[in-house]
Parts: C-alpha cells; structure tokens; sequence
C-alpha cells in the first residue's frame, strides 16, 4: 500500500504523462487528416497518384487506429488518477 505523499506523487506523474500522451494525440490526428487528404487526392487520380492515394489510405488507416489506442490509453489513465485520489479519502 503507498503511503499519502507516494500516491499524490504517483498520480502527479501520471498526470504528467497524460498530458504528454495529450500532444501525441493531437499530433497524430493532424498526421491522419493531412495523409487523409493525400490519400483523397491521389484516389482521385489514375496511374502512379492512385498508387500513391491508395498507400496514403492504408497509412491514414493506421494512423487513425493509433489515435484512437492513445485515446483509450488517456481514458483509462485519467480512470487510473481518479482511482488513485479516491483511495486517498
């Protein structure tokens, strides 16, 4: 069992990484939207864009389902914070 002041410390520091997975978040939905664009584009053209549009598509896909892993993770991390507090009372 932690003590008072190791889990205000524990839960300051997932706190922080939160915020840190926060950024990745972001950063990976603005990834998803501009290679979503690209895929739209090159799926428009013929030849070697369509190609290119349909290799954006797969990576676009990827990159959606890390948001949404990361997401979850930050959901299940402020869950862990919460829990963390309440035993504290």
């Amino acid at each position: 069992m932690l003590t008072k002041t190791q889990a205000l410390d524990e839960a300051q520091r997932q706190k922080q990484a939160l915020a840190s997975l926060g950024k990745w978040r972001r950063n990976l939905f603005i990834f998803t939207a501009c290679i979503l664009f690209l895929a739209v584009l090159g799926l428009r053209s013929s030849g070697w864009s369509f190609g290119f549009g349909v290799a954006a598509a797969i990576v676009a896909g990827i990159s959606f389902l890390l948001t949404l892993t990361v997401h979850l993770s930050i959901r299940n991390g402020i869950r862990n914070v919460e829990a963390i507090l309440r035993s504290l009372t």
